[in-house]
């Protein structure tokens, strides 16, 4: 079904690197959204006012709630497409990310509103002050078939968002889909609960169905804000994106290692990144430059990606070095086995020599700098015919 309607509403949409196909994707979406919840809405709306059911009304505003959310997200993907400008130097795709966490809000407030609806109904049952009211055959059936569509329409529309959510890799889509799933869960406890009112007269069971929606709609909401937050926060780049990168910096002649990687992105297809290459340092100034310009203009073209490489010319023809570097990364690996090491460097002095290097240290491990810096010097200062001063910058990966 969901390639059907590409087919059918998207021009090129396998062409989805395309930001103007990518935004196309979110609008069909979208619209999809908000022609299928304004007619579950009311639907809704009317059975559960004819059934003066407040789970029923409560669920109808959901899907109120859920096409102005539709109708968020068509805007959201609107003002992404649009391109940079003088205000916006990088573009306007973190706004799908805003457009997200819009639609997650509202779903909270709303579950709130409906919480608050059904509590209200419960109290009013158990002091008698409610009414009961028994339903006609006809009312009955029209609000089981009604509550058995909006099931299969809340099914498909998880099934279009969450298809064209992994198609084009959208934050927005996939808080839908989460959304319209959740829905058709909660409309099945309410068909569920409409059953056993109408056939054993638990109804009771109807405010109570109610908080129990209301509830499962806000700890989806919850988990929707945490989701849609996290890229504005500013989190870690797919790790195997960033490996078919480096994998192909390592490929050309010339590049000994890489280090200080650095990516973020400014929306689902805009992606920057910097790099320290290292290159021998007897190579010719010019020549390394051609190099690094080389990889740059061909990492572009082919991943799409804003790249910066820095240029670390490596000494790699003095011993001494070498065999420094070697005791240091072993000292390094019998204190914490994940620790890395760049940027070494070995300046003499007529009193004693600095050592200068960084070390990259995971988020999740535990290490002391001092511990460190002191097991290196214990360790390498057993010759009294040299002295070694460690100058070290601990740092962190900026990719997971």
């Amino acid at each position: 079904m969901v390639n059907l309607l590409r087919r059918l509403f998207i021009k090129n949409y396998r062409d989805v690197k395309d930001e103007k196909v990518r935004a196309a994707h979110g609008k069909l979406g979208a619209w999809f959204g908000i022609f299928s919840n304004a007619i579950l809405f009311l639907a809704k709306l009317i059975t559960g006012l004819f059934s003066n059911s407040v789970s029923v009304v409560s669920d109808s505003i959901n899907n109120l709630s859920d096409f102005a959310n539709s109708s968020i997200t068509l805007i959201g993907f609107k003002i992404s497409s649009k391109p940079a400008d003088k205000e916006h130097p990088f573009g306007h795709q973190r706004m799908e990310y805003i457009t997200g966490l819009i639609v997650s809000i509202v779903i909270i407030a709303l579950a709130i509103i409906m919480g608050y609806q059904s509590i209200d109904k419960i109290i009013a049952f158990h002091s008698g002050s409610g009414d009961i009211e028994v339903l006609s055959p006809i009312i009955a059936i029209t609000t089981f078939v009604v509550l058995g569509v909006a099931i299969f329409f809340k099914l498909a529309q998880a099934y279009v968002n969450f298809s064209l959510a992994k198609i084009i890799d959208s934050v927005a889509l996939k808080a839908t889909g989460v959304d319209s799933l959740t829905d058709a869960v909660a409309t099945l406890l309410l068909f569920i609960s409409s059953l056993l009112s109408y056939y054993l007269g638990y109804v009771f069971l109807d405010g109570y169905m109610g908080l129990i929606i209301s509830l499962f709609i806000c700890y989806s909401g919850i988990k929707m804000v945490i989701a849609t937050s996290s890229p504005l926060l500013g989190e870690s780049v797919d790790k195997k994106h960033i490996q078919n990168i480096i994998d192909e910096i390592l490929s050309y002649e010339g590049v000994l290692g890489i280090h200080d990687i650095l990516a973020h992105n400014y929306g689902p297809t805009k992606l920057f990144m910097s790099v320290h290459v290292e290159i021998d340092a007897r190579m010719k100034l010019l020549s390394a430059h051609e190099l690094i310009d080389n990889i740059e203009m061909d990492i572009r073209q082919k991943f799409d990606v804003e790249l910066t490489i820095h240029m670390d010319p490596i000494d790699v023809s003095n011993e001494e070095t070498l065999e420094l570097k070697e005791q240091v990364i072993s000292i390094l690996k019998d204190i914490d086995k994940s620790l890395s090491i760049h940027d070494f460097r070995v300046v003499h002095g007529e009193g004693h020599t600095n050592i200068l290097f960084d070390i990259l240290v995971p988020f999740k491990d535990d290490v002391k700098q001092d511990d460190v810096l002191q097991t290196l010097s214990v360790k390498m200062n057993g010759d009294e015919k040299k002295t070694y001063h460690f100058i070290v910058n601990f740092d962190h990966p900026f990719i997971s």
